[in-house]
């Protein structure tokens, strides 16, 4: 189980990888793809740090507790980056510690995914239905409705889209290693959307379009792999533009998993205060307090 301490430890990992990034004698472009990665885990864990509870969730507090190992290895990369070197020195590492930076880039990447897989889901699971806050029966929806039909249309094409995903990305002829991570990040929507099934997130017009989105950007990672799959291909596009490609689908499907993540936050800190009462309000209000005034003296104590 995560704790406050252990969150602080955390960020300020992330922060320090941040600002050495910022500083290298080498690898500068993997080095600041590694601090953009970073910024946006550290996104993540600040949005837990203004929710106590959902950070020791059982769901959500082993994607947490597994960062801190993998920061700490993150930021002996980077540091290894700002050693000054002669050239000869230089040629000579430069090549096998850009290897290790980008498959750590990889690693973080995927776990900043899992991280918000787990607390969408929790927090979607957990917030207070619209029935439940005007305390109402939900009405029972007609047949045809194309409110309730829509939600469940870009469900389905995502789910399509990731299926197609896994059965094209075990047959291409290149760019292997990104086509898997491709499906590997496709399968973990797909996971996590199974857990909003029952809920009414998906009803939400701002998280409906977040969603959409989602769906555009794996239609195109989908095709982006079918063009590694085909013989044709070879000679028509360069292997090395298909794999920069990739690359920025790949990170175009953390961005717009973030997005889903920045609107799931607000809707359950949103939900969670319109449910409760007003003696309860004022108790959670001052919890928050403690907790963020007891999260800035562990920091500071860290930075001291």
């Amino acid at each position: 189980m995560v704790d406050f301490g252990t969150l602080v430890r955390i960020i300020n990992a992330a922060q320090a990888i941040q600002q050495a990034a910022e500083n290298v004698e080498q690898n500068q472009k993997d080095c600041e793809e590694m601090g953009g990665h970073v910024a946006l885990l550290t996104t993540q864990l600040e949005r837990l740090g203004n929710n106590g509870p959902l950070m020791m969730d059982p769901a959500v507090s082993p994607a947490v507790a597994a960062l801190e190992e993998i920061l700490r290895e993150a930021l002996e990369l980077v540091k290894e980056c700002k050693v000054k070197r002669n050239i000869i020195h230089l040629l000579c590492t430069a090549g096998a510690l850009s290897r290790k930076l980008r498959r750590m880039n990889e690693r973080i990447m995927r776990r900043t995914m899992l991280l918000m897989c787990a607390m969408i889901g929790r927090q979607e699971c957990q917030r207070p239905t619209q029935e439940q806050v005007d305390h109402v029966q939900p009405p029972a929806a007609p047949d045809g409705d194309m409110d309730n039909q829509q939600p469940t249309k870009i469900v389905n094409k995502i789910v399509g889209v990731a299926d197609r995903i896994k059965k094209t990305a075990k047959m291409v002829l290149w760019n292997k290693g990104e086509c898997l991570e491709i499906n590997e990040r496709a399968g973990m929507v797909r996971a996590f959307l199974t857990q909003l099934e029952n809920t009414d997130a998906i009803k939400d017009p701002e998280l409906g379009a977040k969603l959409e989105k989602i769906g555009n950007t794996l239609q195109h990672a989908y095709e982006l792999v079918t063009d590694c799959q085909e013989w044709k291909n070879l000679f028509m596009i360069c292997p090395g533009q298909l794999s920069k490609e990739l690359h920025k689908v790949l990170d175009q499907m953390v961005l717009d998993l973030d997005g889903v993540a920045e609107i799931s936050s607000i809707r359950y800190i949103k939900g969670s205060f319109e449910v409760t009462t007003a003696a309860v309000r004022i108790a959670g209000t001052l919890m928050a307090g403690r907790f963020v005034v007891k999260l800035r003296l562990l920091a500071r104590q860290r930075s001291q």
